[in-house]
């Protein structure tokens, strides 16, 4: 082989050598140990022995209404932890065993309360992050979360609904007015026999 080619496939080794070994450190532990990712919606956090994860608020796209708190609890320690959770002055308060998960997802087969967490004062709208504080015991953090909302079809059943009233409504006071204007008379509901 001459001279020449014996240096040109020198040169192309060592092209190919430098690439390959400068991707190499991308997976050193020292650059991936620092990295976390927490997959799916909602944010994630450690307050003592609790690991908070799904923490997220859904609400109305319009940004009107009250929203609706997620969260799910692990108790990674081995005593009972009683864990708060205040954010826009609602609060909620569960007790998890040492061991065990706490879902708060009226929905999901999953979930260990069938009633919702509701927040009417929430100061957020959808696409803002929210200020959750988690407290077990005497350690206490501040989680930012996702104020999601019903633009995505699958939170559509999750978006809270106004609460009702105890007050006929609008329609049932209008058609009693239309039949009384019309001068149909409605008869008590007392049977065939009267």
């Amino acid at each position: 082989m001459k001279r020449h080619n014996r240096a040109a496939l020198a040169v192309a080794a060592l092209a190919l050598v430098i690439p390959v070994s400068g991707c190499a450190s991308l997976l050193s532990p020292h650059q991936t140990a620092e990295y976390h990712y927490n997959a799916g919606d909602g944010a994630w956090g450690s307050v003592g022995d609790v690991e908070v994860r799904g923490l997220m608020l859904i609400m109305d796209e319009s940004g009107e209404g009250p929203a609706q708190l997620f969260f799910t609890l692990i108790n990674k320690g081995d005593s009972s932890a009683s864990v708060s959770l205040d954010v826009g002055g609602k609060k909620t308060t569960e007790s998890v065993k040492p061991g065990e998960t706490f879902v708060q997802d009226p929905e999901s087969s999953a979930s260990t309360s069938s009633k919702p967490v509701i927040v009417d004062s929430l100061k957020a709208k959808p696409g803002d992050l929210a200020d959750v504080t988690v407290k077990v015991g005497s350690d206490e953090k501040t989680i930012q979360t996702q104020v999601l909302s019903n633009s995505l079809p699958y939170y559509e059943q999750y978006v809270p609904t106004e609460k009702t009233t105890e007050s006929p409504s609008d329609d049932a006071s209008q058609s009693s007015e239309g039949a009384s204007q019309s001068g149909e008379q409605s008869e008590p509901a007392t049977g065939a026999n009267g």
